[in-house]
């Protein structure tokens, strides 16, 4: 089928992107430059002249932009899938978080994020809204795990790496396996997809400088007291502990 993509120049969708055409599926990329998103008569009128058969909505922009979109689907009857992110959860709150756990951001992120999940909700009662953590890539470059510790090696000389923080997190390849399944296969509601078993920081930037060669002096130290995991037993995300121990790269 046809699947609309926002979000195509950022981390994850182009991932997803591939990920679903791998099963069959063709892309359609939102170009903006092309494509308004800042008049609701414009984005009802291409979502409708497009006629997708699944949209999912990984950009970032105004709420305004991801209400009519949802709003345009749903009158279309068309299946939603928006992508949000553990952020809506503010530094306070401790995991790991079920998709029960009332969220309480405490940075505009996370308020933006949490704000974009009740407009969809609102106005698309059968959209998937999808909360995922922090993405491991294979290399650096783009928002990812990666890309952080890399730049964090070169400009520090070391990386510091708590070993009482367990981010939430997953490789990206995984990510997009579970975010199309998620779409395709599960009823419409609200999901957590979160790959670390319980790993802390140190523990998976450790394996992650065995696992792709990097130079990292990455140094285990006690600063960050935080557990940022998610948990959903519905969501068939693969475990980060399988790529890290079995020297996988994705």
């Amino acid at each position: 089928m046809k699947v609309l993509v926002t979000g195509m120049r950022g981390t994850v969708a182009p991932v997803l992107a591939q990920a679903l055409q791998a099963g069959g599926d063709s892309v359609a990329p939102w170009d903006r430059s092309r494509r308004p998103v800042d008049d609701p008569d414009a984005v009802r009128f291409f979502i409708h002249a497009e006629s997708p058969g699944l949209f999912c909505h990984l950009a970032m922009g105004s709420p305004d932009w991801t209400e009519w979109a949802a709003q345009a689907c749903a009158e279309k009857n068309v299946p939603f899938l928006y992508v949000s992110s553990v952020s809506i959860y503010g530094a306070a709150q401790t995991g790991p978080f079920t998709p029960a756990d009332l969220p309480v951001p405490d940075d505009d992120y996370g308020r933006y994020k949490l704000e974009c999940e009740r407009r969809v909700r609102a106005v698309h009662p059968r959209a998937h809204v999808v909360r995922i953590g922090w993405q491991i890539g294979d290399r650096p470059g783009g928002n990812q795990m990666v890309d952080y510790l890399d730049r964090a090696s070169r400009e520090q000389g070391r990386i510091d790496a708590s070993i009482r923080w367990f981010p939430g997190c997953s490789f990206l390849p995984d990510t997009a396996a579970a975010l199309a399944h998620i779409a395709k296969k599960l009823p419409p509601g609200l999901y957590h997809l979160d790959g670390n078993p319980g790993l802390n920081f140190f523990e998976i930037a450790s394996a992650l400088n065995v696992l792709l060669g990097r130079p990292w002096n990455v140094a285990a130290v006690a600063g960050l007291v935080q557990n940022r995991r998610m948990v959903d037993p519905r969501v068939p995300v693969a475990s980060i502990r399988h790529r890290l121990l079995h020297r996988e790269t994705p």
